[in-house]
Order: C-alpha cells, then sequence, then structure tokens
C-alpha cells in the first residue's frame, strides 16, 4: 500500500512522534509511506526523522487563519500524484482538510484521534462545525483508548462500527533499564549514587500542568532528591520563574528538548506526570518500558495504563490529592524497582509497535476490501 500520515506539523509531540513510529514500521514492512504536514513554515525536527525511516516527507500548508478552502484541492493532488491508497489523518486540522481531498481520489480515509481536548484554534465553533461536516467522509475512526472512544462516541463524531481503539506502541527495544548507561547519563547530571531522580518529559504547554507537579515536589527536593524537566515550549519561563522563587527550586533542572529521552530515562527513578488532560501518552509508555514507577493524574487513558499501587501511583487533578500521592510515593522508594520491573513486564505485554502496526494495517486492508477500492499504486494484496 501506499499510505499518507498527514499532521498538523513535524514538531515533536506525543501525536507527531507516535506517527514516526508507525511510518517507521510501515515502510519496513515494505510499504511506502509519506508524511504530510500542513504548518504555515516548513520547519519541524521530526523531518529528518521519518526521512531516515525511508518516508517521503512533503509541505503542503495551510493558508491564513481560518479556513483555507485550496487545502483539500492541493492535498488531493498531492494524493493523486503519489498514488496513494490510504490517507491516515492524525486530529482535527488534518481531518478537517484531509478527509475531503482523501474521498476526492478515492482513497481510504482513518483518522486517528490522539486525545480529549484538541487546540481549536481561535475560532473553535467553526473548527467544531468543520469536524462534525467531514467526519462522515471517514471511512474508520481510531481512539488511543477507551475514554476517547467514549468521547468521540458521545459528541457524535464516530459511532460504531467505524469506530475503534488501538493503543499506541513504541520501539520497546530502545527503551529499557540499562544500568552502565544509567551510571553513565547520572554522571553527566552530577546525581551522586544514591540520589533520587523524578522526571518528566512533556511540552511545556498550559495542558501538561507541570505546574502542579512543580509546586507538589518542591518541597521534597534536595540534594539527595532532585527533579528533571525534558522538553520545552512557551510555559517554560513561567515553570522557571515559579521554580527559582523557593529556596529548593535549585534542586529542578530544566534540560530542554532532547534526542536522548531514551538515555535520560534510564537515569530517573520515577517518572512523574501531572496533565490535566491526556489520551494515551507515549512518555507513560517510554517511562514504563524503561522500567520506572509512574506517578500521574488519572486522566485519559492512563488509569488503562498504569495499575494503582502495582506500577505506579494516581491521583486525581487536584492539588492535595497528587501532594499526599506524591508523599506515599516518596516514602514507598525502595519499593520503586520492584514497581518498574512490573511497569516494563506491563508495556511489552500491551505497548510494542509492532502490535499497534498490525492493527492499523489490518483495519487499513479491511476498509479497503469493504469498499472494494484498488491499490492505486498498482501492487498486488498480500495474504
Amino acid at each position: 500500500m501506499v499510505i499518507a500520515h498527514v499532521l498538523s506539523s513535524f514538531f515533536v509531540g506525543g501525536q507527531e512522534v507516535l506517527a514516526v513510529e508507525l511510518a517507521t514500521r510501515q515502510a519496513a514492512r515494505g510499504h511506502r509511506v509519506l508524511a504530510i504536514s500542513l504548518a504555515p513554515t516548513v520547519a519541524g525536527t521530526l523531518s529528518e526523522a521519518f526521512e531516515r525511516a525511508g518516508v517521503k516527507t512533503l509541505h503542503i500548508p495551510k493558508r491564513g487563519p481560518t479556513i483555507d478552502v485550496s487545502l483539500p484541492v492541493r492535498l488531493a493532488l498531492a494524493f493523486r500524484g503519489n498514488a496513494v491508497d490510504v490517507a491516515h489523518l492524525h486530529n482535527q486540522m488534518p481531518l478537517i482538510y484531509g478527509a475531503p481531498a482523501g474521498n476526492l481520489v478515492g482513497c481510504a480515509v482513518v483518522a486517528t484521534r490522539h486525545g480529549l481536548i484538541e487546540d481549536a484554534g481561535r475560532q473553535p465553533w467553526l473548527r467544531g462545525h468543520a469536524i462534525r461536516l467531514v467526519a462522515h467522509l471517514v471511512h474508520g475512526f481510531v481512539a488511543v483508548s477507551t475514554e476517547v472512544a467514549e468521547s468521540t462516541r458521545a459528541s457524535g463524531v464516530a459511532t460504531e462500527p467505524k469506530l475503534v481503539v488501538i493503543e499506541n506502541g513504541i520501539d520497546l527495544g530502545q527503551y529499557q533499564a540499562r544500568p552502565d548507561v544509567r551510571a553513565a547519563v547520572r554522571a553527566e547530571l552530577g546525581l551522586s549514587a544514591d540520589a533520587l531522580a523524578i522526571g518528566t518529559v512533556c511540552r511545556l504547554v498550559e495542558c501538561k500542568n507541570v505546574g502542579l507537579l512543580l509546586r507538589t515536589a518542591i518541597p521534597h527536593l534536595s540534594p539527595a532528591r532532585q527533579l528533571f524537566i525534558v522538553g520545552d515550549g512557551p510555559e517554560r519561563g513561567a515553570l522557571e520563574s515559579l521554580a527559582s522563587s523557593h529556596p529548593q527550586g535549585r534542586f529542578v533542572r530544566f534540560l530542554g528538548q532532547r534526542p536522548d529521552v531514551d538515555r535520560l530515562l534510564t537515569a530517573l527513578d520515577l517518572f512523574a506526570l501531572s496533565s490535566s488532560t491526556e489520551g494515551h501518552p507515549i512518555s507513560v509508555i517510554e517511562a514504563m518500558a524503561s522500567g520506572l514507577p509512574v506517578l500521574s493524574t488519572k486522566v485519559g487513558g492512563i488509569p488503562e495504563m498504569i495499575e494503582d499501587g502495582t506500577t505506579g501511583f494516581l491521583a486525581p487533578v487536584d492539588e492535595p490529592a497528587f501532594a499526599a500521592r506524591l508523599a506515599t510515593a516518596l516514602d514507598q522508594w525502595r519499593g520503586w524497582p520492584e514497581m518498574g520491573r512490573a511497569a516494563r513486564a506491563a508495556a511489552s505485554e500491551r505497548f510494542s509497535s509492532e502490535t499497534m502496526t498490525d492493527r492499523y494495517l489490518a483495519l487499513y486492508e479491511k476498509i479497503m476490501r469493504s469498499r472494494q477500492l484498488p491499490l492505486q499504486s498498482g501492487g498486488k494484496w498480500k495474504r
């Protein structure tokens, strides 16, 4: 098959990282894969990752701050020119423009919803209306968790039989406990052998709610108990100011956007996420695969991923409750290695990128067969 993944941009985020992993696996299985960015500018740190995997990248920018009536036509021309069989649309903007484009050229159209709340831009009512308008043009909706599926169903955007749940997956071999790497990275970070390292990996944006983690963690920090924040975004300045306003804030380290997250995770003892909304976060899977227990808010698909008290610690999006759960986790630090091993086992069983790829390819084929769509590239189906 020829598969086109359409994304809002090639900047690092959960859905973009997922698309890179899925596209990489599909290309490795012999499919021809494209990745299309709709961002106004060409910039995007993941374009090189796509290209290293043998995935062709295209930049077809959305023009203007409101509806761009030319974009479906320009996307359709790209689909036609590359003989695309499956247009895979990730979240809102690609859905709005990619669904009409795919139907114009006879593609199978699949849309993945990666979270509960998505950026609606400056005119949320217009975007919401546009989504409802194009939803009937989608042949298969994918939700990354049961809660996301329930939200999608309740909104009326998609119902059975179009709606399925496919959990995210990663390359489990890339993320695992590595004692030799752990020692080297901890030395780079200036951590003593017996210090406890808590860390998070996320975009520093409002919905990630990193301020909650900072406010609750700072009172517990010391040279022997430090917090590492990996990622960047518009909230970084405010978060750094929050940390610097507390004497113990000097034990908070902002590491910025890093290409070596797998190495950094080996240096941690506990992974933390304090988001106010989530879908099925890749960062949690990476942490679990690295053998880390996870402290997280109970949002999105996270309660389906983490077993409270066994593979991590869960709390509501409530500061006193989150603070209390963090305190409990810190009191039980001697049990973290055992919880981390349980987390690794759970990730190995459920969150393999191969399993995810199998399920997406099976969905593509099911849609094409049910709609009697020929392979536009002239290839043949392989059973």
